[in-house]
């Protein structure tokens, strides 16, 4: 997605709307997670701020279905995120300051995809689940949860009482 500067120095007061579907086949790969991504739905508006000065607004969202990480399931869930950005053509415009950065364009356009991509890979939950209430799996027979019960015992006894178990279990015969 490459906005040429020559269109936006033509800007006087009113923003430039750029309206894409991006796909990124390649997240599918570098996430383990991630079963599939549809295609990522931008909205980009541009203004002109000053002389060789941009900022980009950008409202990107798209559907994911990712594997939870409790139970195993796909569990399909929405990211939508918002974002702002200034770019500039001139080198001693671009800077760094706690309240934002103004980027330098070594060309003749502006590339969102970078952008778009890293603010993807910012709002993919590291470890997704498909509900709050998640049971996970059985940590013996491996049964989901949330789906049926299982009678398997996984209380776990510290291994210095584990003796005093052994006795407390013949006490009781």
């Amino acid at each position: 997605m490459q906005i040429f500067l020559q269109t936006l120095n033509q800007l006087q007061d009113k923003p430039f709307h750029v309206h894409e579907l991006v796909s990124f086949v390649s997240l599918e790969t570098d996430i383990s997670e991630l079963v599939r991504m549809g295609p990522v739905d931008v909205h980009a508006s541009f203004y002109k701020l000053e002389s060789n000065l941009f900022q980009v607004d950008v409202t990107q969202s798209t559907n994911v279905v990712m594997t939870c990480s409790r139970c195993l399931m796909e569990t399909e869930t929405t990211i939508s995120t918002n974002w702002s950005m200034q770019f500039t053509d001139v080198s001693n415009k671009a800077k760094e300051t706690e309240e934002h950065v103004v980027i330098f364009i070594d060309g003749n356009a502006i590339d969102l995809l970078p952008y778009i991509r890293e603010e993807l890979l910012l709002h993919i939950p590291y470890a997704p689940i498909c509900k709050e209430d998640c049971a996970g799996l059985c940590l013996k027979c491996g049964i989901n949860k949330n789906v049926e019960k299982c009678k398997c015992r996984t209380e776990r006894i510290d291994p210095r009482l584990e003796k005093l178990q052994e006795l407390f279990n013949e006490g009781s015969n």
